[in-house]
């Protein structure tokens, strides 16, 4: 275990990202995310999206993605709660909530991901409209890659 991975008290830390700095989750294969897609009924959507929230707050500093999908894991959750035959008007407004916060969180993230990118590496990172309005963050998520060329501070720290 390297020793950016045990905190100072001699605990185990665990990361949420890897020695590239990734979303553990952007290292899930197509036939992976498919997996887990139909295992969950799409559920697993809310975690990846935590996790690609995450990942933007900590490269861009912006948490309007992670509050979004911190958001949306509220209206799921309440979703389930929700009794619609009891309380009709409730379980509607959430439920349009929910799927505002869909489409939100991924166009938001689009652009964020697109802008770091270009922003870092100088050239446009293509992130296609379509694909994120029909899958979302799992789309997201499986385009998030390393960063080219990577970052020269990152590396002067591996090799000390």
């Amino acid at each position: 275990m390297s020793e950016s991975q045990i905190s100072p008290l001699g605990r185990r830390r665990i990361s949420w990202f890897d020695s590239d700095g990734l979303p553990w989750t952007a290292h899930l294969s197509m036939a992976w995310l498919v997996w887990v897609f139909f295992l969950t009924g799409g559920l697993a959507a809310i975690p990846i999206g935590l996790c690609v929230g995450g990942w933007i707050r900590a490269k861009t500093r912006s948490p309007l993605v992670l509050l979004n999908y911190i958001l949306l894991t509220g209206a799921c959750a309440a979703l389930f709660i929700l009794d619609p035959t009891i309380n009709q008007p409730w379980a509607d407004a959430v439920g349009m909530a929910a799927v505002v916060l869909w489409f939100a969180g991924a166009l938001i993230a689009r652009h964020q991901i697109a802008r770091y990118y270009t922003q870092r590496e100088g050239s446009e990172f293509p992130l296609s409209l379509a694909f994120t309005l029909l899958f979302g963050v799992w789309y997201l998520n499986y385009r998030i890659r390393p960063e080219f060329p990577a970052d020269v501070r990152s590396d002067r720290l591996k090799h000390l």
